[in-house]
């Protein structure tokens, strides 16, 4: 008997067009991929179609990635959340970020970080 496989659905949030550009390239050879440049569109996406992994920016034009990281994990708790930045966080911030977030990227990353961050996230999901 032939093993289904679970298409990986990965949703990406950055303000930063070359980061979209490039993080879906590498990652479409792997998952179906979607991009966002605001909080607020990923939100839109995540409630049209379930995603099994978020990379958020923390930094975001309107509501702030921090702030969309809480309602994907109040709303959509089957959706992992991996933030990215390259701002360095207050204390307070951390341990939101620690509270809610799946994992931590620190920008400038390789694209290695984000395979490891895939690979990790994504342990189970066919089996």
């Amino acid at each position: 008997m032939k093993k289904e496989f679970k298409t990986l659905r990965i949703l990406v949030v950055d303000d930063n067009s070359l980061i979209l550009m490039s993080l879906s390239r590498f990652l479409k050879k792997i998952a179906l991929v979607k991009t966002a440049s605001t909080a607020e569109e990923a939100l839109e996406a995540i409630e049209e179609q379930h995603y099994d992994l978020c990379l958020l920016d923390f930094t975001l034009p309107g509501m702030t990635g921090l702030d969309a990281m809480k309602i994907i994990n109040e709303q959509f708790p089957n959706t992992k959340v991996a933030i990215m930045t390259g701002t360095l966080l207050n204390e307070a911030m951390k341990e939101q970020v620690d509270d809610y977030a799946y994992t931590f990227i620190e920008k400038p990353f390789a694209l290695s970080d984000i395979a490891g961050v895939v690979e990790r996230a994504t342990v189970g999901l066919n089996q």
